[in-house]
Parts: C-alpha cells; sequence; structure tokens
C-alpha cells in the first residue's frame, strides 16, 4: 500500500519529478538507472510495492533470465546501492530546492516519496553533527565477526580483515586505521568508539562472515559516524575449499575496497558532497582533491573554477607538496589538450609541475599517474609506457587512474589491451570520466565498424567539450546519415570555431596513430567540414 504522505502528493508531479530526476546531468546518461528508478516507482504508484523483489527487477529492469537468482547475482542490489548513491548526490545540487523527495531506502527496493518539509528537521540534525568530525578521508578497519556456530571461521574472519588492511592502505587519498588488534572480547564498544573518535575516523568498516557447507558467506558494511547511518553494506558468497582461502580474501577485498575507496567510490563520492556544501578549513588539500575528482568526472567551467581555485589556494600554502603540483599540473594539462584559453601558457607549466612533483614525491602513485600523462601529451612514449607499466602493476588501482592510463594505451595503439581495461573499468564503477567512450568509439570507427562506434560516440555525453561531437560527427559522415552529422558538425562549431583551421593539430594531441587521424579527418570531410 501507499504510505499517507504519497497519496497527500499528486501522482502526475511523482511522475514530472522522476522525468526531472532522469533530465538531470548527473542522471541522463545513466539509462539503466533511469530504468530502475521509473520501475520501482511505477509499480508503487499502481499498488504492487510488495511485489518488488530482486527477482522481478532484474527479470524486468536488467533483462535476466527466468533462471535469475539475485541470491547469488549481486546485480540487482549494487545497481540500487548506485541508484541510491546519485538521488542523495541529486537532492543536494540540482534537486536541492525541490519539494517532492524520493528515495529507495536501504533493506528493500520500495520507494518512499515525501515532501521536503518532512526532512528539514533531520537536515538540521545531521549538519550539527558532521561538526563533530574530520572532513578527511579516514577510514577506520574493525575485525570481522565470526558468525560460525563452533567459531572454526575465526583464522578466515582475522585474515580477511588484515588483507582488507593491506589492500585499502593502497588507496592513496584514504587514511586507514587497522582495529582488527582489537575484538569483542577485548574491547568494549564505548572503548573503541573512544578511540574512533580520537583519531577523527569518521567512516567505519567492519563485517561478519559464516559458513554453509563449502558455502562462505561475507557481509561487510559502512557506517558514517557523522550521521550515525550505515550508508553501503553488500554481501559475498564464494565457494570454499583447502586451496582457495586466500584467493577468496584476496578478491572480495578488493572488490570492497574498488567500491569503498575508488577516486569515485562511496567515501570520496560523499565527501565530494559535503565539499560543496560545508567551508571545512581543516582537511584543504583533501577539498582541492575532491574537486580536482570531480573536475576530472564533469569537464565543465563551474568545476574547472572550483578545482583550480581549491587548487592554486592550497599551493600558494605549500608549493612543495608533490600531490597538490601534480593536480595542478594534470588542470593545467586539460587547458592545453582541449586548447582553452591561454593553453601556451599551460604546456608550460604542465610540464613545469609534472616534472617538479614528481622530484618531491618520487614514489607517489599519484605523481607517477600525472607524470605518466605528461610523456603521453608530450610524445614521450617510452618513458610513458616505462611508467604506464609501473602504475598499473600496482594492485589496487582506482577507476580514474586505471582508466585515464588505459585511454593512452589505446591511443599509443595498445587497443586490445586498453579497451578490456576499460571496458572492466565502466562495468564495474558507477561514476567514471565520460571521455572514457572516445576511446571505445574510435577501438570500433578504426575497422570500420561503424555501428558500435556510434553508440560509443553517443555516450560521449560532456557539453562542454567539442571532442564529443566531432567524434560523432565523423562517425555519422562514415555511415551517410548526413543530417545528423550536420548537427554535429554545428555543435562542435559552436564550442571550437577555429576546428576547421586546427582540425589535425587538435587530433593529434591526442591520437597518436597518423593513419587514424586521417581516418578521423575523411569521416568529418564526409560530415561537411571544410578540412
Amino acid at each position: 500500500m501507499k504510505s499517507l504522505k504519497t497519496n497527500l502528493i499528486d501522482e502526475s508531479l511523482i511522475i514530472k519529478q522522476i522525468e526531472k530526476i532522469c533530465l538531470s546531468d548527473d542522471f541522463r546518461t545513466k539509462d539503466l538507472l533511469c530504468k530502475f528508478l521509473s520501475y520501482v516507482v511505477s509499480e508503487y504508484l499502481a499498488g504492487r510495492a510488495e511485489k518488488l523483489k530482486g527477482y522481478s527487477i532484474g527479470v524486468d529492469v536488467f533483462g535476466r533470465n527466468e533462471d535469475f537468482d539475485p541470491s547469488q547475482d549481486a546485480l540487482v542490489r549494487i545497481h540500487a546501492g548506485r541508484l541510491r548513491r546519485m538521488l542523495d548526490l541529486f537532492y543536494l545540487k540540482e534537486g536541492k530546492d525541490d519539494q517532492i523527495i524520493i528515495e529507495i531506502p536501504k533493506g528493500g527496493y520500495t520507494p518512499f516519496i515525501s515532501l521536503k518539509k518532512a526532512i528539514k528537521k533531520e537536515l538540521v540534525q545531521t549538519t550539527e553533527f558532521r561538526r563533530k568530525y574530520s572532513g578527511e578521508p579516514k577510514l577506520a578497519v574493525f575485525p570481522f565477526t565470526d558468525l560460525t556456530e563452533d567459531g572454526s571461521m575465526h583464522y578466515f574472519s582475522r585474515g580477511i580483515t588484515e588483507e582488507l588492511s593491506v589492500v585499502l592502505t593502497k588507496y592513496e587519498d584514504i587514511s586507514v586505521y587497522n582495529f582488527s588488534a582489537f575484538s569483542k572480547e577485548n574491547m568494549t564498544k564505548n572503548h573503541l568508539k573512544k578511540l574512533v573518535e580520537k583519531s577523527g575516523v569518521r567512516f567505519i568498516l567492519e563485517g561478519a562472515l559464516n559458513k554453509a557447507g563449502d558455502q562462505i558467506k561475507i557481509l561487510a558494511r559502512l557506517t558514517d559516524l557523522s550521521v550515525g547511518k550505515q550508508i553501503w553494506a553488500e554481501s559475498y558468497s564464494r565457494k570454499l575449499n583447502s586451496s582457495n582461502t586466500f584467493v577468496i580474501q584476496e578478491s572480495v577485498a578488493k572488490e570492497i575496497a574498488n567500491v569503498l575507496c575508488s577516486e569515485y567510490g562511496i567515501i570520496l563520492h560523499q565527501l565530494t558532497v559535503d565539499s560543496y556544501n560545508h567551508n571545512f578549513k581543516d582537511f584543504e588539500t583533501y577539498d582541492a582533491v575532491l574537486k580536482f575528482y570531480d573536475f576530472q568526472l564533469r569537464l565543465t567551467q563551474s568545476s574547472a573554477e572550483q578545482a583550480f581555485e581549491a587548487i592554486t589556494h592550497v599551493y600558494e600554502k605549500n608549493p612543495e607538496s608533490g600531490l597538490i603540483n601534480a593536480l595542478l599540473a594534470a588542470l593545467h594539462g586539460t587547458v592545453y589538450t582541449l586548447d582553452y584559453p591561454n593553453s601556451t601558457e599551460s604546456y608550460k607549466l604542465f610540464v613545469a609541475l609534472a616534472e617538479k612533483a614528481k622530484y618531491i614525491e618520487p614514489e607517489s602513485f599519484i605523481v607517477s599517474a600525472i607524470l605518466a600523462t605528461k610523456c603521453f601529451v608530450c610524445n614521450e612514449k617510452e618513458r610513458f609506457l616505462d611508467l604506464a607499466e609501473k602504475c598499473l602493476a600496482i594492485d589496487p588501482i582506482g577507476a580514474l587512474r586505471a582508466g585515464t592510463l588505459a585511454f593512452y594505451l589505446c591511443l599509443y595503439g595498445e587497443w586490445e589491451k586498453g579497451k578490456q581495461m576499460l571496458d572492466n573499468i565502466m562495468h564495474r564503477n558507477m561514476s567514471y570520466p565520460l571521455y572514457f567512450h572516445g576511446c571505445t568509439m574510435l577501438y570500433y570507427y578504426r575497422t570500420g565498424t561503424y555501428d558500435e562506434a556510434l553508440l560509443e560516440a553517443n555516450k560521449y555525453n560532456i557539453p562542454s567539450v567539442f571532442w564529443g561531437p566531432m567524434l560523432r560527427a565523423a562517425v555519422n559522415g562514415q555511415l551517410s546519415n548526413f543530417e545528423e552529422a550536420s548537427k554535429q558538425v554545428k555543435d562542435l562549431l559552436e564550442l571550437k570555431p577555429d576546428f576547421e583551421k586546427k582540425a589535425e593539430y587538435l587530433i593529434s594531441r591526442y591520437v597518436k596513430e597518423e593513419s587514424l587521424v586521417n581516418h578521423i579527418l575523411e569521416g568529418l570531410r564526409l560530415a561537411g567540414l571544410k578540412l
């Protein structure tokens, strides 16, 4: 049945709110999440909330076969988590003034629809509570609990806790505090809480495991102490035998770490939201890092301005920080490669700052990855390949950095390796830079597989970047879709009026194979450009 509050809201207004959400900047390229949201709300409004189960959603939304088993396949749960986070982000940004609030509470798939007035008190309380915690990305790992009756899996629970601590520490953006030395037997919850608060930790990762026959089930959950709520949970089922204990511990730990701690994972996502809504003065460096990641994801003028302002502010205070030098270099590199105003000066700063960062912090993974970008742009192929190989050997590696290196590997001719990496990253991560689709588009375009290339080009939906309409113009030209090609040419020239004069030069900043550059130019001529 519908809630009383929902009955007070006109259904047509709810449908309009769904449409607005799906047309927003964060949702409009995520067709599956929009389909998911529309489905659960439609079923709810039709009085079929009791049918909103993992199985029905898997079949009706994701097109799974009738033998789909949601207890073995986490597809629906993963996308439900992504949908919840995207809704939170929408209501903190584009929908912050909207009156109709649509939520998918944890523990099920039934939507909760309310008016904004009902959540104002909670928002005030949440803001006050958050002030007690540092804005830094600090994560405490608590010991996983063995739920077996005889305690026979204690060795496994201790092992996966230690593995998580090791894997999570490899993410340079996150400070990890390992509490695995303490157990429920020798440490009370209050004592643990005091230790966590003393460390300024905001996020706690804990879990449990159980075993039935040869099946082991691992449960993990993340709590945000600033709101006093569990913000993520997942279960992992594996078949256990005498030889794969370490394999299971390592694979599950890596999955959890990627979801939580990658550049667009849950923890940094939550901090990014906070950084736009609060003025944390005690973590300016982290704030700069978060705005850098947001800019890389969106590539909009506003996100660029915010990133430049935040990073320049920290740089002026600490010009000898390798990390800040590297981030500032990357921003200037984007200005140069996309030929924004003052690109010549930005090129000089890009090169100088990237090299300086490496000199200051030669062992930093972030610094090395950004220096690899500099080597790619400057056509230092051998040095780029050497840096890329070393960076990719680090396990785990975040979506942004791994994807960027894979992107460049493709453009240097290692198409199969780079494409496979990009496919894995885009499949596993809710958020990733949409320019990754530029490479997957060219993967098909270079072989004349133009229909597939067009599908990928249409996903390159970054309104402020000329590469999207340029790629769509080229492939539509090859397909003789001249009307659509003409529209894309118009969009291209609005974004980059001098493109016809600079076409080969601009394309070559990214595409390193001369034959592919000429192939793109051919498509653009067919689209009507005078090159």
